[in-house]
């Protein structure tokens, strides 16, 4: 079941991840019943949850975010889905030998978070996922509800889990670790520590690096253009995003003899560009109003 999830990423059409994923989750919630600490299907649950939670739910409360809904139906879901990855993330951790309150007792240690994680935890794929999707799950939890301070307590802990995953594997999921730090520094004030600038420089820097990872760009957008309201840089990739767009709908349409796009050589990043699309059409539906 968790190397199947490698299969799932490989979906160029979004509309199938959404409508297919639920099930096969629902599946994996009955499997950890029969066998709760079976950590190939914690992982897979937690991969799953903060996947649905990131590429589905938060895509569509874009809509709601962008004509400032006071009430969400998306965003209920999303923190839901984030918040039932995040416990069978813990569920993950305690199984290796981590309570949650060691984490938290370990930012007023030496070596913090990154040493606890380095005690228990073997420099393993399965272990790099479980960690870094519960990262961005409670990550996602807090994103979503930033006026719950004590859930925004918990940012170094993610923060934390991110720089023990990414020390050892930077290039994780096809720039995830840049996307994180990018968007930790751009979504701050600068009060609170936050770098806009450096976070703007990781972007470009993941974007020269991964051009088919079309995902980068969007975030690059969300996080960044959109709020500090840069139309020449929004100009720019919407540039991008078109010629994909384009390239995007003509792949899922095409003949299957006809030759491969270079854009599309590596078929785990079609999942990711699916999702750039979706959430690129929304954020360009928006445009007049954003800019």
């Amino acid at each position: 079941m968790y190397e199947a999830t490698r299969g799932l990423e490989t979906q160029g059409n979004w509309d199938n991840f959404k409508n297919g994923t639920l099930a096969n989750l629902t599946l994996i919630d009955g499997l950890l019943h029969l066998k709760p600490e079976d950590t190939e299907l914690l992982v897979t649950a937690i991969k799953g949850y903060t996947g649905y939670a990131f590429a589905v739910n938060e895509s569509l409360y874009l809509e709601d975010y962008f004509k400032d809904e006071l009430q969400s139906h998306e965003k209920d879901q999303a923190i839901y889905n984030y918040a039932k990855a995040f416990s069978y993330g813990v569920k993950f951790l305690e199984s290796e030998g981590i309570s949650w309150d060691t984490l938290v007792k370990s930012q007023n240690q030496e070596g913090g978070v990154v040493q606890v994680l380095d005690n228990h935890l073997s420099k393993k794929m399965l272990h790099y996922e479980g960690v870094i999707f519960a990262a961005q799950a409670l990550g996602g939890m807090i994103n979503l509800q930033k006026t719950d301070m004590a859930l925004v307590a918990n940012l170094p802990i993610v923060k934390g889990m991110f720089d023990w995953v990414c020390s050892n594997e930077p290039s994780i999921n096809f720039g995830a670790c840049q996307i994180f730090y990018a968007t930790y520094e751009a979504s701050r004030p600068r009060m609170l520590g936050g770098n806009p600038e450096k976070g703007k420089e990781i972007f470009l820097k993941l974007i020269a690096e991964q051009p088919n990872n079309w995902l980068a760009r969007v975030a690059f957008m969300q996080y960044y253009i959109i709020p500090m309201v840069e139309e020449d840089d929004y100009k720019t990739q919407k540039f991008f995003m078109e010629t994909a767009l384009r390239k995007h709908y003509k792949e899922l349409m095409g003949s299957p003899s006809r030759k491969m796009e270079r854009d599309f050589s590596e078929p785990r990043l079609r999942l990711y560009q699916s999702l750039a699309i979706k959430r690129y059409e929304i954020i360009k539906k928006y445009e007049e109003e954003l800019f």
